[in-house]
């Protein structure tokens, strides 16, 4: 008899053990996403940044545990710039938004027309003409047309290209288009680029040539991959 007492006694606290534990997991994930504890109360933006109030107020007093980054796509949408969003949560209630940006690949003065424009192309070939250059960007004028539609796609191929040598300073690089040629300038030399195509692969062909600093003269391209330069190295 004290035996089977004894069974049933463990059964029955195994059971309240079990249903105990199943409880607690039903109610503890309800507190934590509920609980005004875990309200976010503090939205930091890196770097500095204006968003609108409307959008905040979507971040304010929600659960910092349900926040993800499909709260963050209206920024996206707003500001073509932004390459990437992160989000870290620092509980209990404080969310830091990290924003990445697109490249700042040329600043492209048009002088065609009677209205000069004046505007900033991105590594994502968008353009906007209320944003100022950063001091990496590729100077570009364009004096006589027309300009292909790929233009803008070769400019940021050459930008990229340039990128890549750690020596080479993409901000001291001018590039004028004159309709059916360009030329460029960096430092002490000339380029005589030839036709705005395939820039990416003439930058990668003298690449190691401006890396070195030394080249003053005048650097002329007969196919896409091979030139001739009378620069005193």
């Amino acid at each position: 008899m004290i035996t089977n007492n004894t069974d049933i006694e463990k059964t029955s606290l195994r059971t309240f053990l079990v249903f105990s534990i199943i409880l607690l997991a039903l109610l503890l994930p309800s507190y934590l996403v509920f609980s005004s504890k875990y309200m976010i109360r503090n939205v930091e933006i890196f770097p500095n940044y204006d968003v609108d109030n409307s959008f905040l107020n979507t971040l304010y007093d929600q659960s910092i545990w349900i926040i993800d980054a499909t709260a963050l796509q209206s920024l996206y949408v707003s500001d073509p710039t932004i390459e990437k969003i992160e989000l870290v949560k620092i509980l209990p209630s404080k969310l830091e938004i990290n924003l990445k940006f697109y490249e700042q690949v040329a600043e492209i003065s048009d002088l065609r027309g009677s209205n000069p424009k004046l505007y900033v192309l991105f590594k994502n070939l968008y353009t906007s003409e209320i944003i100022q250059a950063s001091s990496n960007a590729v100077s570009v004028t364009i004096v006589n047309g027309p300009v292909d539609n790929g233009f803008n796609g070769e400019i940021v191929a050459l930008y990229m290209t340039f990128n890549s040598f750690d020596s080479i300073n993409t901000g001291s690089l001018t590039l004028t288009h004159l309709g059916t040629n360009i030329i460029g300038y960096y430092k002490d030399a000339e380029i005589l680029f030839g036709s705005p195509i395939d820039l990416a692969t003439k930058a990668a062909s003298i690449g190691e040539l401006l890396s070195d600093g030394t080249c003053q003269g005048t650097i002329r391209f007969i196919t896409n991959n091979s030139f001739v330069t009378d620069c005193n190295i």
